[in-house]
């Protein structure tokens, strides 16, 4: 861990983010760091939904990946796709339009389908033809007043992040109104599902893509609770968080990470209505 103050992300950063060799690095073979959060949503999905095919999905940040939707398909009328990073986006789109040249994540969504869903190998090609069919790919921006491209404002049924605002945001006052802007596009009785760097106020993460290297706000559970009350209005009772140590995280990619510290998924409900 880093003491205060932690060093920053230069705000050009993304332009030196090269998205194939991230996903060489982090994505060239199925690990549990990988497993940990399909299984979160796998779980969360089938426990919440069963039976609904109408949600609207929003993955805000999700870079040059389109695999955490697996579970979403069955129960989605829409995904929304928003990645800030042009390069991110035209890797995905990619994957999206069925390119030769694009990405594979064809291993995901088989841990998904058949060891998580128990289906046949049939239907692995399947759910992603599904996920391309329900798909949108949007720009956003968590510096903006609107976050997120015009047209694709919400409100939604889920909204999806991992380590992603964590990587703009400098200090807990910029995350906290990052959050809120998130939550902001719910539903009443919508849900923010939140993979997030934990660790001491103050401290960060810092891994590399390639020689790059990245600095990624740590948040502790004690801001996190206080940010989704404070800042968003989510009820105590309605707000879980689960901890993941590093070393249930058995397969972080280690040579990538100068520091490890746990991860936290947040599950968060927003009140049914305002009233």
């Amino acid at each position: 861990k880093m003491s205060s103050p932690p060093p920053v992300n230069d705000p050009n950063c993304h332009f030196e983010f090269n998205p194939w060799t991230y996903l060489e690095e982090y994505y060239g073979s199925l690990t549990s760091w990988h497993r940990s959060p399909l299984k979160h949503l796998h779980e969360f999905f089938t426990s919440h939904f069963n039976g609904r095919t109408d949600l609207k999905f929003l993955n805000f940040g999700c870079g040059p990946v389109v695999a955490f939707e697996a579970s979403v398909a069955p129960f989605a009328q829409q995904i929304v796709l928003a990645e800030y990073a042009e390069q991110n986006r035209t890797v995905a789109k990619l994957w999206l339009d069925r390119a030769t040249n694009g990405p594979d994540f064809t291993a995901l969504y088989k841990y998904v389908v058949q060891e998580l869903e128990g289906k046949g190998p049939e239907e692995v090609a399947k759910r992603q033809d599904d996920v391309r069919a329900l798909a949108t790919l949007c720009r956003c921006d968590i510096f903006q007043e609107t976050p997120i491209e015009k047209g694709h404002e919400g409100p939604y049924d889920v909204i999806y992040t991992a380590s992603t605002i964590e990587m703009a945001c400098t200090n807990p006052e910029e995350y906290g109104t990052a959050v809120s802007k998130l939550s902001a596009m719910l539903k009443p009785g919508g849900w923010l599902l939140m993979n997030v760097s934990m660790g001491e106020a103050g401290t960060v993460n810092v891994c590399h893509v390639g020689q790059t290297r990245f600095v990624e706000l740590n948040i502790s559970v004690e801001e996190m609770y206080a940010i989704l009350q404070q800042r968003c209005g989510f009820e105590r009772e309605n707000i879980t968080v689960i901890p993941q140590t590093a070393d249930k995280m058995d397969a972080i990619p280690i040579l990538l990470q100068e520091h490890i510290d746990e991860m936290m998924y947040v599950i968060a409900q927003r009140k049914q209505s305002t009233a």
